[in-house]
């Protein structure tokens, strides 16, 4: 009887350290798990974030753009123009050119607070 006494009291102590063993491991790499996500979603979340002024910056590069002023009756004119949206701003110049009387052509271009250029053309005609 007592050696069963002893086997039992063996086995549990090796089944308890067993099982501390086995709640260390898990909880181990379920805390390296975490941590890896909590790193994706910073990194997913920065990379958001980066786009989001990225885009802010062009919608306030093609505002400035649609803020040139314009002479209309001159045949050369040029204009300058300003852009902000939320947290992007930009500045932009254009020029037009009456080619008739009838059709004129327009350059502009922009460069906003994300280091980025937006050119455009355009060409018009009536009669």
């Amino acid at each position: 009887k007592e050696t069963l006494g002893k086997a039992n009291a063996y086995t549990d102590s090796q089944a308890k350290e067993t099982l501390g063993k086995a709640n260390n491991y898990t909880n181990n790499k379920f805390n390296q798990l975490s941590d890896l996500s909590n790193q994706r979603f910073k990194q997913l979340g920065d990379k958001i974030a980066r786009a989001e002024k990225r885009l802010n910056a062009g919608v306030a590069g093609v505002t400035a753009i649609a803020s040139i002023p314009y002479v209309a009756g001159n045949v050369f004119s040029y204009g300058i123009g300003l852009g902000n949206y939320q947290n992007g701003n930009a500045v932009a110049a254009g020029i037009q050119y009456k080619t008739s009387p009838n059709t004129n052509v327009r350059l502009n271009v922009s460069w906003d607070s994300s280091n980025n250029t937006a050119l455009g053309v355009g060409l018009a005609g009536g009669w």
